[in-house]
């Protein structure tokens, strides 16, 4: 499985059934399919993740033939092939475990999480032990960059509607921050909860963030930091916009774990943890 687009062959290999028993379904409409021009069915990931969760169906099937045994499940092995795939540059891959892994049932938060974090934190300290080059860093996390970006539809539930009640979310990284995956995760997770996000990124000015938060009247605002750096005030800018926005500020990474942050800033250690705040935002906006 190497794209975001599964063929019969694919879809029975990860549900563990023959081709046969997927065309059935297909044909019944309890899973979504297209065809191609030659009459192909064509299956979406995001579609089959919906089959998987109306029909509580567990996917015990094998994954694909390059997929090491345990990578399927939460662990070490799942870490290790993700850290491999992610220095091969191979986003496929990356992009192909994940869904994996989402189709047994796994969050992507909870995949974030459990798997690409421990991953890219291993990679980080190769690269600070000069066992890895800048270049082969790069490489990787511009791989995992890219299956971030692919992984949208594995977030989204079935069948949730547009949300525009929830009003807009704005996720960046604090000014002077190079790396900006944590945040592209964060708006993954953002936007399948209903939000319209707007995403700076990294290196984003703090007068220019605040100034953003102001003019788009953010209901929520989720910050990163890996630098070990004086960005309380930096936070406290954007808490202050918010406060006329009415919006919540959440701060995450191991930069904001050692900052002294605004009391009106709330600290999170997980994605799954930042996916939970979203509900509440979320609700509160629409009561408002």
């Amino acid at each position: 499985m190497t794209t975001d687009v599964l063929s019969t062959r694919q879809v029975a290999t990860l549900l563990g059934v023959g081709e046969a028993t997927v065309k059935r379904w297909a044909d019944a409409g309890e899973i979504e399919c297209f065809r191609t021009p030659g009459g192909h069915r064509k299956f979406r990931l995001r579609d089959v993740t919906a089959f998987v969760q109306k029909r509580q169906y567990h996917a015990a099937g094998p994954l694909p033939e390059t997929m090491p045994q345990g990578a399927d499940e939460l662990g070490e092995a799942a870490i290790a092939h993700f850290q491999e795939t992610a220095l091969r540059g191979d986003t496929p891959s990356l992009v192909a475990q994940l869904a994996g892994l989402r189709l047994r049932g796994f969050a992507l938060a909870e995949l974030f999480d459990e798997v690409v974090t421990p991953a890219l934190y291993r990679i980080g300290e190769k690269w600070a032990q000069a066992k890895l080059s800048v270049a082969e860093e790069h490489v990787a996390a511009q791989a995992v960059v890219d299956a971030v970006a692919r992984a949208q539809p594995l977030a989204e539930p079935p069948g949730e509607p547009v949300r525009p009640d929830r009003g807009t979310a704005i996720v960046a990284a604090v000014a002077g921050e190079l790396h900006d995956i944590g945040a592209r995760m964060c708006a993954c997770l953002l936007r399948a909860q209903g939000f319209e996000v707007l995403a700076p990124l990294a290196q984003t000015p703090a007068h220019d963030l605040a100034d953003l938060i102001l003019r788009s009247r953010a209901s929520l605002v989720a910050l990163s930091s890996t630098m070990n750096a004086d960005i309380g005030e930096q936070v406290a800018m954007s808490v202050a916009a918010a406060r006329q926005t009415g919006g919540r500020v959440v701060v995450g990474g191991e930069g904001m774990r050692k900052a002294r942050l605004p009391d009106d800033a709330r600290l999170l250690h997980s994605l799954r943890a930042l996916d939970a705040e979203a509900q509440v935002a979320g609700r509160k906006r629409a009561r408002s």
